[in-house]
């Protein structure tokens, strides 16, 4: 290990032990001159990695920067961090470190893996120099790929893709495989960068002719897509009802679709929003989560599950004549008053057969006199009936 080597790896060390710290502090660590640490913590501040607190004097304390290349450097000699390692080399409370790195997994240059109530552990996601992928690559599959692995990681950006890539999809040539990940996702969502609402609508009158009761039906992402399996959102979704303490998994999943029902309830006029309720009883339940975390000042229709029937859950329904039964004879509507526009928000849809009974319920009861439909996620497949999967 070489003077540079050794020097770093003191001061990554101060850093995650101590937070900032000061050239005489770091001088009785190491035994090289302070000409040379002086030299290397220059370099370090120039390179943007080090931030000083002070111009010059005795005052002066060094702390970590917070952007790419400092966290690069932070993580050279540690695999995994913790929110409490990563406030103190940043010197700040963990309420503030956990929105910083948050925006830094969600780039998908730091790796987040663990569940609430859990340890959360933070590992760099560091370039595979074996694969050579363009900057469009690169900045598409750390942005929007997840992949869950069978021992439960999240793994997301091009760790996650290269996982998968070697590990399930059968094919060796990676790089191609990325190209094609970037050329399908533009292919669905035409090239918009920032896609938060999928209309389906002409879906419904090829799975429904002649008994559409839905004016729209819209999704904030797809469920999964060719090749490639599922979105992110689905991904978070299946994660939300494997029965853990998931919380921030929910909450991960109102603030991305936040602003795709606030576009709804503005551009047709909502006046009135229902919930569909689950079928699976589950320790958290994901639609109760959405119907107290979403943000709308809006009246809620009651709909219930009817009592007295076994669960079946629509997924489990291959004919689309039995979904429209299923939904008919076990969703009930309660509700005293007229609405204009309502809208009905359900977690996954794959034929749309439950929101467009419930649609039908709405409109013939006299509760609503146009009902939209909202889903997180939906098939990809366009006019055809589908059975979606949550596994």
């Amino acid at each position: 290990m070489n003077n540079k080597e050794i020097k770093n790896n003191f001061i990554i060390t101060t850093l995650l032990e101590n937070g900032p710290f000061s050239i005489s502090e770091l001088e009785s660590k190491v035994r090289l001159s302070r000409s040379s640490i002086s030299k290397n913590l220059k370099k370090l501040v120039d390179d943007k990695i080090l931030n000083t607190t002070a111009s010059f004097g005795p005052a002066v304390k060094y702390k970590l920067a917070i952007n790419k290349e400092a966290l690069a450097f932070l993580f050279s000699n540690s695999e995994y961090l913790t929110i409490d390692d990563l406030s103190t080399a940043w010197d700040l409370n963990v309420s503030s470190a956990k929105k910083y790195i948050k925006k830094f997994v969600d780039e998908g240059l730091v790796i987040k893996q663990g569940l609430p109530p859990k340890k959360i552990l933070y590992s760099y996601n560091f370039p595979d120099l074996k694969y050579n992928f363009s900057k469009e690559q690169e900045g598409v599959i750390s942005k929007y790929y997840i992949y869950l692995s069978p021992d439960g990681q999240i793994l997301k950006g091009l760790r996650g893709f290269i996982y998968w890539a070697e590990n399930k999809s059968n094919r060796k040539d990676v790089e191609l495989l990325a190209q094609e990940y970037v050329d399908t996702r533009n292919k669905y969502y035409q090239n918009n960068k920032s896609v938060f609402l999928i209309d389906a609508s002409d879906k419904l009158e090829q799975v429904f002719p002649g008994h559409i009761y839905l004016k729209k039906i819209f999704h904030r992402d797809f469920d999964a897509l060719p090749v490639f399996g599922k979105t992110y959102l689905s991904q978070m979704i299946r994660i939300a009802k494997a029965g853990q303490e998931n919380n921030a998994i929910m909450s991960d999943i109102v603030s991305n679709i936040q602003l795709s029902i606030d576009t709804i309830i503005s551009k047709y006029s909502i006046n009135a929003i229902g919930f569909v309720p689950p079928t699976i009883a589950r320790r958290k339940q994901l639609m109760y989560f959405l119907a107290k975390k979403i943000k709308f000042d809006l009246p809620t229709i009651l709909i219930e599950k009817a009592e007295g029937f076994a669960p079946v859950q629509q997924k489990s329904l291959k004919k689309i004549e039995d979904r429209v039964l299923n939904a008919k004879k076990t969703i009930m509507v309660n509700n005293g008053s007229i609405y204009d526009n309502v809208l009905l928000i359900d977690d996954v849809t794959g034929s749309g057969a439950t929101l467009n009974e419930t649609a039908k319920k709405l409109i013939e009861q006299g509760i609503a006199k146009n009902v939209y439909g909202f889903t997180v996620t939906g098939s990809a497949k366009a006019g055809v009936f589908d059975i979606i999967s949550e596994a």
